[in-house]
């Protein structure tokens, strides 16, 4: 781990101080957290968008006329998306919500990581790559199921064991609608939020980009951990530009810090 500034360790400690502090905080956690599990980002310049185009591969419209190339691409990447890990930030995420810090997660990730590492409150604004669904009769499928159909049946694409339509993961593709629960819980979250966390976010992804503006707008306070600077960092209290895994186990151990000082004054 390269050597923190004297700026970071400052920041961290009033991040670490705003979130003691907080009754309502939430977090809001984008790509760059799942990265650091070795998940590739869709997005960037040696993103999963690069090699293979969203209009063709990873648009509802595409994939409702030949659902072949979706599943082309998900042979390809669906390995290192099962298999990946929590890192130290999902964790830390994990541990500010047992501690009644964070009161819930709000994750633009379909990897689930945040449940692998123990967060219980997640609300999954673009879906998971766990359940799948048949476009005609609407079963449901988990993952294990599918990987035995695939591994059984020798096609590329699953097909309804009922109805023989295909099957699409419940992830949001371009061109589909957020899921209706999700997408209000979130914005209800962000209205009464005092406090958003926002982890690995490059915040460029609409509508969810909206959600920190829904938490400004309410007087509620803004601390960003990403890697590259966000178009609403002027408008945040903290803004640490780090990796989530460096950064927020580093405030975890400054709460906890807290906490025992508070017990002991009491």
């Amino acid at each position: 781990m390269k050597k923190l500034k004297p700026k970071e360790i400052e920041d961290i400690r009033r991040a670490a101080e705003l979130l003691f502090l907080s009754k309502n905080a939430i977090v809001l956690s984008g790509a760059g957290i799942s990265t650091e599990s070795g998940i590739p980002d869709f997005r960037g310049d040696s993103g999963i968008w690069e090699k293979y185009k969203p209009e063709i591969y990873g648009n509802i419209q595409s994939f409702l006329t030949d659902p072949s190339k979706f599943w082309k691409m998900a042979e390809d990447i669906a390995p290192t998306l099962f298999s990946a890990e929590p890192n130290p930030g999902h964790y830390a995420i994990a541990d500010l919500e047992k501690m009644n810090i964070v009161k819930a997660v709000i994750t633009q990730n379909i990897d689930q990581l945040h449940q692998k590492a123990g967060s219980i409150i997640v609300y999954e604004v673009h879906g998971n790559i766990n359940r799948f669904t048949c476009l005609g009769c609407r079963a449901s499928y988990n993952k294990e199921q599918i990987l035995r159909k695939l591994k059984k049946e020798k096609k590329q694409v699953p097909g309804c064991n009922y109805c023989g339509a295909p099957l699409k993961p419940s992830v949001v593709l371009f061109g589909e609608n957020l899921p209706n629960f999700e997408k209000y819980m979130s914005i209800d979250l962000a209205k009464k939020s005092d406090l958003m966390l926002i982890a690995g976010s490059s915040l460029e992804v609409a509508p969810i980009c909206d959600l920190p503006l829904y938490t400004l707008s309410e007087g509620g306070k803004l601390i960003i951990v990403n890697d590259e600077p966000t178009g609403l960092d002027k408008r945040a209290e903290i803004v640490l530009n780090n990796k989530t895994g460096t950064i927020l186990p580093l405030i975890v151990e400054q709460i906890k810090k807290m906490i025992v000082e508070d017990e002991l004054k009491n």
